[in-house]
Formats: C-alpha cells, sequence, structure tokens
C-alpha cells in the first residue's frame, strides 16, 4: 500500500476554534503527551491528564484537539490510523462527562485495517469525527465558551497586569496564583502612585482615604465616586488579596480569575486618572 501524507500540520492548519484556543491559553492542541510531561505526568497511553481541570476546561481542550484533527484528514484518498486513534483518545478523555454516548462515537476496530492497524477507513473516521464534533457543539458549546473566555482576556489593557498574569492563566490549574498576582499589580501601583508606605488595607486607607480631604489619590471630586472606589480597594484587598498571600486553594476556576483580572484592570485606569493632592 502506498505512503501517504496527511494534509498539513493540525500546528499550522487548525480550525479557527482550536487556533484561537491555542494561541490564548498557549496550549498545544494536539500534543497531550507533551503537556502531560510539563506537569510532571507519565503517560502508558496518550490520555490527556485531568488533574487540576474543571469539566468546561476539559471539554473545550477536547473540542479544540478534535477541531484540530479534522483539518489533518485529507478529504479523498488513504488515510493512516493515527488520526483514528487520536479521536478515540480525545473521546476517551471525556467520555466520564458525555455518558453512553462516548463508545458510540469512537472509530470501531473494524475500520481498522492491515494487519497492524495502519490504515483505517476515511469515510468512518469522517463520520465519528463529524458526530462528536457536532455532539459537543449542540449540547456542550465550548466554542462559544472560548470566545468569551478570549475577548474577556483580550479585554486586559495594562500591560503590567498581562505581563504578570497571562503565564499564570495558561497553566492548567492553580489559578489563585493569578488573583495573587493581579492583587500584588494593584496594590504595588496605589504605592507607586501615591508615594504612601504600606500594604493591604493600611496601605490603602493611606492613598485613597474614604475621606476625600485626606487622600493622596483623589479618584473623583465627587465624594461619593470616591468613597466608592475607595471601598472597593479596601474590598479586594480583604476579599481577594489576603487569602491568596496567606493561603493556598485550588477553589478558584480559569475563568474566576480572568473575571478578577478583567475588574482589577479596569481599577487600574481609575486609579490611573486620578489626581495626586499636594502635600
Amino acid at each position: 500500500m502506498p505512503d501517504h501524507k496527511t494534509s498539513g500540520n493540525s500546528r499550522e492548519s487548525a480550525s479557527f476554534a482550536g487556533h484561537y484556543f491555542k494561541e490564548w491559553l498557549q496550549l498545544d492542541v494536539d500534543s497531550p503527551r507533551q503537556i502531560a510531561r510539563q506537569n510532571g505526568f507519565k503517560l502508558s497511553k496518550a490520555r490527556f491528564p485531568s488533574v487540576a481541570m474543571n469539566q468546561n476546561d476539559r471539554l473545550r481542550i477536547a473540542y479544540a484537539r478534535a477541531q484540530g484533527l479534522r483539518n489533518t484528514i485529507p478529504l479523498t484518498g488513504l488515510v493512516r490510523g493515527v488520526p483514528a486513534r487520536d479521536l478515540n483518545t480525545i473521546i476517551d478523555s471525556v467520555g466520564d462527562l458525555i455518558g453512553d454516548q462516548a463508545p458510540q462515537l469512537k472509530v470501531p476496530e473494524s475500520a481498522f485495517y492491515e494487519s497492524n492497524g495502519e490504515w483505517c477507513n476515511l469515510d468512518v473516521l469522517r463520520s465519528k469525527l463529524g458526530q462528536f464534533l457536532s455532539l459537543m457543539e449542540f449540547a456542550y458549546q465550548p466554542s462559544n465558551k472560548v470566545v468569551e473566555v478570549g475577548s474577556l482576556y483580550n479585554s486586559i489593557q495594562d500591560s503590567d497586569l498581562k505581563a504578570r498574569c497571562s503565564d499564570l492563566l495558561s497553566a492548567p490549574g492553580n489559578f489563585d496564583r493569578v488573583i495573587n498576582q493581579a492583587t500584588q499589580v494593584l496594590e504595588d501601583r496605589i504605592r507607586k502612585l501615591s508615594g504612601a508606605e504600606g500594604t493591604g488595607v493600611p496601605l490603602v486607607n493611606t492613598a485613597i482615604n474614604s475621606n476625600l480631604d485626606r487622600a493622596v489619590l483623589r479618584i473623583s471630586e465627587d465624594r461619593e465616586e470616591h468613597e466608592g472606589i475607595a471601598h472597593i480597594c479596601r474590598g479586594i484587598m480583604l476579599a481577594f488579596r489576603n487569602p491568596t498571600h496567606h493561603h493556598l486553594t485550588d477553589d478558584i476556576s480559569r475563568e474566576d480569575a480572568l473575571k478578577v483580572c478583567a475588574f482589577i484592570d479596569t481599577l487600574l485606569a481609575t486609579i490611573g486618572r486620578a489626581r495626586v493632592a499636594k502635600p
């Protein structure tokens, strides 16, 4: 049987969803073994590690990988068995989430031929891949979630905030570190703009005192608006900075961490427009 190469590398020809997900999360959507090795896992089979990932993360990754896989499959001709095995691995990675339909979506052994299963029936592979993608799109809508999360990330403008948090947001877990760094950026910015010393709530009480007449950074000449931002900054220190500086938690999702980042980005812009009171 003649040798046949599939049409391109999925890293270069991924569809919008797969490409977007890879670009934003900096995940290699077609090499789960590499991701596993980076996180200290040894896999006997190509199974994507589910440690520190919530259900939405796993569904999005499976969807992105399947979209990338679709672009490696030729429209006609011969196809090797590797893409079909990869599809079955992708389905296995979310089999516990999609339930009884998982076995029906996998490429059956009868579709492989040659003694070592080197080749696969192209029509069967395309059919199973199409069914899997349709189920994911209509039942779970992972492509919408990828776009929504990516759009929220792209809305962040502060360069220091992005530099400190981007790599942490692309990690497979431990998203409390994102909030730790985001609140530290906010704290550092308040300190630099005001010249005040201290950390946390004491710093905010000095730099953005709720009493406009005593504040170093005057957010607004409207006393209520200024007081509101002062209370928000104190609240962030108490509710987000302190817990992530003194304790570790796995209860924060990537989406929640990103929402906190986006809000802190807004605060940084607001504080940056503040008038510095003369001593």
